[in-house]
């Protein structure tokens, strides 16, 4: 496992999932928490800052400019680990150390989430995940169950690599297809997943981008 880890969580009015996140991941070992907030209007800044994150205020709106602002403005190490989680609680921070081991040997790693979990993930939900994965694997000729997945950690070197231009929900395809097209190492590790807490954020309107996003990635050359 690299030496050092850092974990990402973004964040849009959290503060029903931040907390308990945030416990879990102190629990589990990791002390470095880097906290990207898209504005909330509620106490998310200030739980993550009463147990010791780092808060950066992201540049723009949506998932995909916290985490690019993420690459622009964070110090990161070629040698260190990131982990990136959504703060809803939906995904275990208690795993995080299961996600940056995985990273001894290999560039990016994606948590891979049971493929039904009735009352946390609708089978129509399921399904839409599991083809638009089937579809991006075969689109760059990577297999990988659930691109759609909050979960991801990665060497800070091969973060360097990526070119990330999503704004909004589609930077998971955005991450998997710049994974594939730098031919970097990636493996998937199945974890947990469970009900989220507080407010939905991702709408159906969110989920038709991902898909023209992975074909303007294919085209792009």
């Amino acid at each position: 496992m690299p030496r050092e880890l850092t974990v990402i969580l973004p964040t849009l009015n959290e503060e029903e999932g931040v907390e308990i996140v945030m416990k879990a991941l102190a629990k589990a070992g990791a002390t470095r928490v880097l906290v990207l907030d898209g504005g909330s209007t509620d106490r998310t800044v200030e739980i993550a800052k009463k147990l010791g994150a780092t808060v950066m205020v992201q540049e723009g709106r949506g998932k995909g400019m916290a985490f690019q602002t993420f690459l622009k403005k964070y110090p990161i190490k070629d040698d260190a680990a990131y982990v990136m989680l959504d703060a809803d609680a939906s995904y275990a921070g208690s795993e995080i150390m299961k996600i940056a081991a995985a990273l001894k040997d290999a560039d990016v790693v994606t948590g891979s989430r049971p493929p039904l979990i009735f009352g946390f993930r609708s089978f129509v939900h399921y399904i839409g995940g599991f083809l638009i994965s089937v579809f991006a694997s075969v689109l760059f000729l990577r297999w990988n169950p659930d691109i759609t997945s909050g979960y991801w950690g990665f060497r800070g070197l091969a973060l360097k690599k990526l070119d990330i231009t999503s704004h909004g929900f589609e930077l998971e395809a955005n991450l998997f297809a710049q994974s594939a097209k730098k031919g970097l190492k990636a493996v998937c590790v199945p974890i947990t997943y469970g009900k989220r807490v507080g407010t939905a954020k991702l709408s159906f309107l969110d989920a038709l981008k991902i898909v023209p996003k992975l074909l303007s990635e294919r085209l792009s050359g």
